[in-house]
């Protein structure tokens, strides 16, 4: 193994680094197109306030008196719904979502551990209609809601409660936002009805019959920050967050293709590295996605909102209300964690019988079979002992004994090498003005003693993908977030801090701004491991021999922000390597003695 061994290591952790760094999409790239403007904060495009259209979308004339939008002010009347897993705060005059605080997930870059708060503060899309009807839009702008309740607690066993929001737009049109929450579930039951109080049949949308209206949610949505991320303002990356919707098959998309923007999607919303604020619409609806990019001057700095740019709607198709008639159309949201076993539950509104597939917004990247093996595993050896750490270890250990055997072989192939090293320093004596017959003769006395040269990294071939797996797993799994081993290292998901530094040391790879203990001990396990299979190297070259040697403190630098689950599976790694090459050391010293033993007494035998 030696050098070759180690070598492999950096060049997956090098190929990961680049991957991440440049070949993955970027969330929060500002979009290419020209800055629209933006009317009272609200992220829509505002409308001429010289002209006006009729209910058939034909332009006409209107006075610039009256754009008057309702903005929203420090002194709106809030309403503050509680349950046992969130803490919602709606504002009355807008019936849109301000605050959803997750109770059973701490902010972690909060020093206070408050709930998780996933609505960005300038979002003002949560739960908002758009109608394509522009001269309902603009008369939608004006309008103010009230809600038929200012609090609900339903903390202690209560039964379900419902908060309902009504306004009158335009003297035409009456809106009803009714929610329902529900004990124990992150899902709410949202209905919509709307009712034409006018002498005129009302035509519920525009010029295409796909577009009535919009359910929004955006832009954005909070970060799930660590403590170091918010004390650097530099977030880690994390891909494919922001704006999604699902249509049934293949993956959950950002953007659909233009030969998807028709298609009827089973759900639409925002998704951030362990969390989703997802709207589920009634599939008789045959509801559309659509993403709307709202370009900002603060998207590359503000590090606080993943997808700042980003708006989710479901699109309602068109529809007429005569005179009097009541329309009404529901929905379920789910705003929660991306646990498999919740998301399982959730069913679409008046059709449980239709899968929605919520699962599909968890998303472990390419080797998605094994991190979801592994998350099985680790869920079962949790239900046990209760410590997903516990799980690492055994994972760990099971991966070294189901590669043992490639272990061995190169351990083997290693011994054979290093008594070639006579031979090949002859070799490249005698060659050393004539490359391609060194390589052609070198290559031959492996094949003559039945050495494989690349034999060194044939134990890592299989433990590829679990490093793969395990990276996605650990940074896109809501179960390890915030999950503890022991002592200081109190979540998995996370860097260990044992003691947190009053200054930053700025460095190419990363920064330190706390000590770590885990990447450290890490790194001398790591020399360790030189020094067991360092002798087993069958190398002249002084360049790598010098590298190897500095290759356990640049293992610490590497290491030293990633998360402690990751860097506990690779410290384990290594000690198992460790007494791996141990035993095996120790096995060919006690073959070497027998062989010894022998060879006296065959010489013996022969003396007489």
């Amino acid at each position: 193994m030696g050098a070759r061994y180690i070598l492999a290591l950096v060049l997956m952790i090098v190929v990961m680094i680049a991957w991440s760094l440049f070949l993955a999409p970027k969330p929060d790239e500002i979009p290419s197109t020209e800055e629209i403007p933006v009317a009272s904060d609200t992220g829509e495009t505002p409308m001429d306030p010289t002209t006006q259209a009729t209910p058939d979308a034909t332009d006409a004339p209107i006075s610039p008196d009256l754009w008057t939008a309702v903005e929203e002010s420090p002194d709106d009347a809030m309403v503050n719904v509680r349950t046992d897993n969130y803490h919602i705060i709606f504002n009355e005059k807008l019936a849109i979502a301000k605050q959803w605080r997750l109770n059973q997930f701490p902010d972690r870059s909060d020093p206070a551990h408050a709930p998780l708060n996933l609505i960005p503060e300038n979002a003002l899309n949560c739960l908002a209609l758009r109608f394509a009807n522009s001269q309902l839009q603009l008369d939608a702008l004006r309008a103010t809601w009230r809600a038929d309740k200012s609090e609900i607690d339903i903390t202690n066993g209560q039964p379900k409660e419902t908060l309902t929001f009504t306004t009158t737009i335009g003297e035409k049109l009456r809106v009803a936002k009714q929610f329902t929450f529900s004990p124990g579930t992150y899902f709410v039951d949202m209905a919509v009805t709307f009712q034409n109080i006018s002498e005129e049949p009302l035509l519920m949308g525009g010029t295409e019959p796909v577009n009535g209206y919009e359910l929004q949610w955006g832009r954005g949505i909070n970060a799930d920050l660590l403590p170091h991320e918010k004390r650097s303002g530099k977030r880690g990356r994390r891909i494919q967050e922001g704006a999604k919707a699902y249509i049934g098959e293949g993956k959950p998309q950002r953007q659909l293709k233009s030969e998807q923007a028709l298609a009827t999607v089973l759900w639409a919303g925002m998704d951030s590295q362990y969390f989703s604020a997802l709207m589920i619409p009634d599939p008789q609806l045959a509801a559309t996605y659509k993403l709307t990019e709202t370009p900002q001057a603060n998207t590359l700095t503000d590090i606080n909102v993943t997808g700042a740019t980003d708006t989710a709607s479901l699109v309602m198709p068109s529809f007429y209300l005569t005179s009097g008639h009541k329309e009404m159309q529901t929905f379920r949201l789910y705003v929660g964690p991306k646990d498999d076993t919740i998301l399982k539950g959730i069913e679409a509104p008046n059709a449980p019988e239709d899968p929605v597939r919520l699962s599909k917004i968890i998303d472990f990247g390419f080797f998605w079979f094994i991190a979801w093996g592994m998350l099985w595993i680790f869920k079962g050896v949790h239900g046990v002992f209760g410590n997903y750490g516990i799980s690492i270890i055994l994972l760990t250990a099971f991966v070294k004994i189901i590669s043992y055997p490639f272990t061995r072989k190169a351990h083997n192939s290693m011994k054979k090498m290093q008594k070639l090293q006579p031979q090949l320093l002859e070799l490249k004596e005698k060659y050393r003005d004539d490359p391609q017959k060194l390589n052609r003769a070198t290559m031959r006395l492996y094949k003559e003693n039945g050495v494989n040269p690349l034999g060194g990294c044939i134990p890592w071939l299989p433990q590829i993908p679990i490093f793969w797996a395990l990276y996605a797993l650990i940074g896109s799994a809501v179960e390890l977030r915030g999950a503890p081993f022991f002592l200081w290292i109190n979540d998995l998901s996370a860097p260990d801090t044992l003691i947190d530094l009053p200054f930053t040391i700025p460095l190419i790879f990363t920064q330190i701004d706390a000590i770590r203990l885990l990447p450290i001990i890490n790194g001398l396990t790591t020399w360790l491991q030189q020094k067991f299979v360092g002798n087993m190297t069958p190398t002249t070259d002084n360049m790598q021999a010098k590298l190897m040697q500095f290759m356990p403190l640049i293992f610490i630098f590497i290491f030293y922000n990633w998360a402690s689950g990751f860097v506990l599976y690779w410290l384990c790694n290594n000690v198992f390597t460790i007494a791996q090459q141990y035993i095996q050391n120790r096995s060919a010293t006690d073959e070497e003695q027998v062989a010894v033993v022998d060879t006296r007494k065959r010489n013996n035998a022969k003396q007489k």
